[in-house]
């Protein structure tokens, strides 16, 4: 009688052990499945872009905002540098400016000083000029801090001023700053700028191939000076 009584304590013994583990086991899989779900609702609705979006570890991306802004505006040089030569070597049918003294210096302080102090007027640009080329370089504006990783408000900012910059000191000792290119340039060059970089990023995902690389060279020459066509990493969100 003793020996059954010993056997059936360790019998209700070994199953209190075994329901207790079954219970911690089925606690931490109810834990955990808790804990998941608020998890991913968080990070779902804390994703910065659509998930059909991807990005490359940008160059300077981690740097602050004006070390962005510092290296755009050297891009920017750059580009309006080449812009004004251009400029002047065209023809008047091309620039509008229409006068043999025009790069005299009494002429150019003069300009300056009616630019400063009038307001912009209406030009009568060639459409394709005003309409398709500020578009273009208000883009390559934009994209010049947006390739490093800036946000779309800092990117817009940043287009924004170097537009009036082009019209008020570039141009602004040749004519008188335009209506047309104070409002085209920053506005669709913001629109045109963000569609190319997200088409860009786009490319990017499974790497790019030759004729993307030339295409990425014409709609976003400022990625291609940023980061070359190297993917370091996708991130996807």
């Amino acid at each position: 009688m003793r020996f059954v009584l010993i056997l059936f304590f360790i019998g209700c013994s070994f199953l209190l052990v075994q329901a207790q583990t079954q219970s911690e086991v089925s606690a931490k899989i109810i834990a955990d499945s808790l804990q998941t779900k608020p998890d991913t609702l968080k990070s779902f609705l804390l994703k910065k872009e659509q998930p059909l979006f991807y990005s490359p570890q940008f160059h300077n991306q981690n740097t602050t905002i004006f070390s962005k802004i510092l290296l755009g505006t050297g891009y920017v040089f750059s580009y309006n540098a080449c812009m004004g030569l251009f400029l002047v070597l065209a023809p008047d049918n091309i620039t509008m400016w229409g006068r043999d003294d025009k790069f005299k210096l009494p002429v150019i302080l003069s300009q300056y000083q009616s630019t400063f102090t009038k307001s912009p007027v209406f030009d009568h640009d060639l459409w394709y000029i005003n309409y398709v080329g500020h578009s273009y370089q208000g883009a390559y504006y934009y994209n010049s801090i947006r390739s490093q990783g800036a946000a779309v408000f800092q990117s817009s900012l940043f287009c924004l001023g170097q537009s009036f910059l082009w019209e008020y000191l570039w141009e602004g000792g040749m004519e008188q700053p335009s209506i047309q290119d104070l409002i085209v340039t920053p506005v669709f060059g913001i629109l045109l700028g963000e569609l190319s970089h997200v088409a860009t990023l786009r490319m990017s995902k499974d790497g790019f191939t030759g004729f993307e690389k030339v295409l990425i060279c014409i709609i976003n020459p400022s990625f291609a000076i940023n980061n070359g066509f190297k993917v370091k990493r996708i991130i996807k969100y």
